[in-house]
This record gives structure tokens, C-alpha cells and sequence, in this order.
């Protein structure tokens, strides 16, 4: 096992042991724990608004670096537990803008401590951390727990432990950290997900905290969470930042993000959260019955009650519908009061009172309900006495899609009433099929994008698995001779 740091090739020693018991004027050490920034997170989901909202991750990892310098806060050292960077190669405008906040907080004689993450991963060939250098700055490159990197902050000494998660190279199961004896302030720095504890794992570590109390270490700072959690577990205080910023629905549940403050008296240690977050990401249920929204403009309201220019909303409609609202219109004329909207329509028409009024009309669409309302009642009954059969369910479901998409049809404001309501003699089975066909169409593509998503995400766990040497392929080894990594540093 080695270390390996863009400032050393090994563990920092001081000359002399400093022991806080004979150090009268010792002060309390305060960390600024920083994780998953992911800078230069794309946002493709937010269309014209992606690149504006890229910049609020730029913002936020400045403010962070801007609270750690502000003389108030009493910051003594940085630490970034992965995933800096959104992707293990950022672009060079990204790579600069880190490379310069840091820069600053290593002028004012503040050591900053870091791992790569899973994101911003050292697995990769071509990883940032393995072509560039942060000249100064404390990283683990070792793929597994070794000595530590040693600094004397307040006239203590603090101890760092920390390694890269390497598919392929880290030991499974993990070795613990070897915990020195000597008096100090001992804190771990460590990209995992929150346990339970994984073996083996191809793209990314799960570390419980109960494992990681074993280690016998004061503090553990951790990244690869979205959102905050700290623990307890004995003698060993652990906390996940979360995200710095959301970067998209679906990703934890916290509208409340930011950095962490982790001060150590020389007893025990305190967490102070401090929130910076500049946009909230939000998914909105809203039950149509239940929340008694019966027609579009009450829906509007409803949507308008959760507005604000930093949110980002997804708004979800639940629950049986007793009207039919175009909801294309009702997401342009509230766009503007959002900084994202979206609606998606998971309502249901089955057994409403709308479906029944229009089920007695001796209309089109009457026929077409009743045609449909036939079909989806014969489904039912054969799932009933067949039991769970993926074929039949995914057929019921095309026909309530059916029914739902023809019956908006119906209602368009655009389409003469009289070519609406009016009976075409022996229309309604072509109506109805029609109907199903365009349900079909939209079921196919669901499952596509389903499809496509899943190939996505076993074709990168696959290409990592040969990356890391799960195919036979080594991952290059992290080396380079002292005279490299000196033009390379007086490069940058």
C-alpha cells in the first residue's frame, strides 16, 4: 500500500511530537468539511436554463472557499471528501476554476485535505488526478487505508487518514485504518455511500457506519451522499455533507445544502451545518381528489402556491381526475413564476364521475368510453383470475392510457363541437382502436427510454469492471518520476 499526494510522496512528520497537554495557549480546531461540489455539472434536463444553473455549483464551492477565508469563521483547514468534480475529466475552465480557489485558501496557509470520488474517479486512465497536479494539496491516491498526513494546527497535532476507492484495487473486505497512538485529533477522509457495507462493489463503495466507528478515529468526513446525515457510533462522530447543490429530481430529499463545520476542543467534536443552497429542487404530489382540485384553474392555483425563482419543480398529479385540463397551457403560463416547471400526469379517469357522465352521451366519445370501459373491465377480470401476469397488466395499462388520451382528444377547445359530439354511425370501434394505438405508441416509448437507461448504466458498470481490471486490464499504476511531477507543477 502507498500514499501518494501532489505534495508528497509520503506521510508528513513534524520534527517534534507535540503533546496538547503541555501546550497552554492549544485552541480548538475548526475543519470546513466540503463534499460533492460536482463542478461542472451539465443539467442537460433544464434545456436553455442549464448552463445558468451549472453556475450556481461554481458559486456555491466559492462560497464555501470564501467562508473558510473569512478571519470570523476561525476556519483552520479545508476538507474535500470527493467528487470536486462532476466527471473524472472536467474541462479545463472547471479544472482552473478549482485549481484557483484552492489556491487561495493554500496562500492563506490553510491545508486542504482531499480523495477523488466515484464521479470524479481515480479508476479512469485519463482521471484529472492522474493527469494533473494540485501543487500543496493533500490528496489520497492510495487505493487503500495507509499512515497518515500529519499537520499542527492551534498547537495540536491533527492526524489525516484517507484513500481512493479503486474498483479492482481496494482490498474487499477493506483493511481498517491503522489509527496511530499518538495524542492528537484524528479524522478521516472518505468517499462512500451510507452502508451497509458493500464487497466488492464495481462502481462505488458503501461503507456502514458502524464499520467505519472501528477504525478508532475522532471525526470521519464523508462525500458521496445527497443529503446530510450525522452519527455517533461510540468514541467516532461521522457526518455526510450532502450534496453542495441538487443536481436533479430524484436525488435526495433535502432542499437544504451546504458545508459543514467540524470543531474539535480536545475532547469532542461539534458539527455546525452552514446552508448556502441557491436553488431547491422539489417533487410535488399533488391528489387530485384528495386535495379537491376539480378543475384547471384550481390546479394552476394549486401549482402557483409552490412557486418562487429559485425553485426547480416537478409537480406530479395523482389520484382520480374529474376534469381534463390542458396541462401544456397551464405549464407556459406559470413557467415564468418557476425556475424550472414540469408536470406529469399520473391521474386517472377510470371510475370518475366525468367518465360516467360521458359514458352516457350518445356521442363519439360516449361510445368511445364505453368501448374502452369494456375492454379495461374484461382485463381486470382476466388479471383477477389469472393472478400477476406482466403481459396482461401492461396491456390494462395501454387501455387506461387509451382511454385517457382519447377523452382529452374530445375536449379540444379547437375541434367544432358539432364534429365532437355529433353520432358517426359504426365510428366508435375505429375511435377505440385508434385510441389504443396511440396508448401503445406511448407505452413502447416509455419502456424504450426505460430500456435505453438500464443498457446505459450495465454498459458503464461494464466499462468500469474492465477499466479496473475486472476483464483482465490493470488499471495504469499511479507513478511518475520526481523530475515529471516537477515540470508538471511548475507548469501549472
Amino acid at each position: 500500500m502507498r500514499f501518494l499526494a501532489s505534495r508528497t510522496t509520503g506521510p508528513r512528520r513534524l520534527p517534534v511530537p507535540l503533546d496538547p497537554t503541555e501546550v497552554e495557549d492549544a485552541m480548538n480546531v475548526r475543519l470546513l468539511q466540503v463534499a460533492d461540489a460536482h463542478l461542472g455539472c451539465r443539467n442537460f434536463y433544464l434545456g436553455e436554463r442549464a448552463r445558468e444553473r451549472s453556475e450556481d455549483f461554481k458559486l456555491a464551492f466559492r462560497d464555501a472557499v470564501e467562508y473558510a477565508l473569512d478571519p470570523a469563521h476561525k476556519i483552520d483547514a479545508v476538507l474535500i471528501p470527493g467528487n470536486l468534480f462532476e466527471y473524472h475529466r472536467p474541462e479545463e475552465s472547471i479544472w482552473s476554476f478549482a485549481k484557483g480557489l484552492i489556491s487561495r485558501l493554500l496562500a492563506k496557509g490553510l491545508p486542504v485535505v482531499m480523495v477523488p470520488g466515484h464521479h470524479d474517479s481515480l479508476a479512469y486512465k485519463n482521471s484529472v488526478y492522474r493527469t494533473e497536479r494540485l501543487p500543496g494539496v493533500d490528496i489520497f491516491l492510495n487505493p487503500a487505508p495507509g499512515k497518515p498526513v500529519v499537520h499542527d494546527i492551534q498547537g495540536r497535532r491533527v492526524f489525516f487518514y484517507g484513500f481512493a476507492y479503486v474498483p479492482g484495487q481496494t482490498p474487499s473486505p477493506l483493511p481498517p485504518v491503522e489509527r496511530t497512538q499518538d495524542k492528537g485529533f484524528h479524522v478521516g477522509v472518505v468517499h462512500a455511500r451510507r452502508g451497509p457495507t458493500e464487497e466488492g462493489a464495481v462502481h462505488e463503495q458503501a461503507l456502514a457506519p458502524a464499520d467505519i466507528a472501528t477504525w478508532g478515529l475522532d471525526y470521519v468526513a464523508l462525500g458521496g451522499e445527497a443529503d446530510y446525515y450525522e452519527e455517533r457510533c461510540g468514541d467516532t462522530t461521522l457526518a455526510w455533507t450532502g450534496v453542495a447543490e441538487s443536481r436533479g429530481f430524484g436525488e435526495g430529499t433535502a432542499t437544504d445544502h451546504g458545508h459543514l463545520v467540524v470543531e474539535w476542543d480536545g475532547d469532542s467534536v461539534h458539527l455546525e451545518r452552514v446552508v448556502h443552497t441557491r436553488k431547491a429542487i422539489l417533487e410535488i404530489a399533488l391528489d387530485l381528489h384528495d386535495d379537491r382540485i376539480t378543475d384547471a384553474d384550481a390546479l394552476k392555483e394549486a401549482i402557483l402556491a409552490h412557486s418562487g425563482p429559485d425553485r426547480i419543480v416537478r409537480f406530479i398529479l395523482k389520484g382520480t381526475a374529474e376534469f381534463i385540463a390542458d396541462l401544456e397551457d397551464i405549464q407556459e403560463d406559470a413557467a415564468d413564476q418557476f425556475f424550472h416547471l414540469e408536470i406529469l400526469d399520473e391521474s386517472r379517469l377510470v371510475d370518475s364521475a366525468l367518465l360516467k357522465k360521458i359514458e352516457s352521451e350518445n356521442t363519439i366519445r360516449g361510445y368511445f368510453v364505453r368501448k374502452l370501459g369494456t375492454r379495461i373491465e374484461d382485463l381486470k377480470a382476466r388479471i383477477v383470475k389469472k393472478g400477476h401476469d406482466d403481459a396482461l397488466l401492461r396491456e390494462l395499462r395501454v387501455h387506461e392510457k387509451a382511454l385517457k388520451i382519447g377523452v382529452e382528444q374530445f375536449v379540444d377547445e379547437e375541434t367544432p363541437a358539432d364534429s365532437i359530439y355529433s353520432l358517426i354511425p359504426d365510428s366508435d370501434e375505429m375511435v377505440a382502436d385508434q385510441g389504443i394505438q396511440a396508448a401503445e405508441g406511448m407505452v413502447d416509448l416509455e419502456e424504450k427510454v426505460r430500456a435505453m437507461l438500464e443498457y446505459r448504466r450495465r454498459k458503464n458498470a461494464a466499462l468500469d469492471a474492465a477499466d479496473n481490471g475486472r476483464n483482465g486490464t490493470k488499471t495504469a499504476p499511479i507513478q511518475e518520476s520526481e523530475t515529471g511531477l516537477k515540470e508538471r507543477e511548475e507548469g501549472l
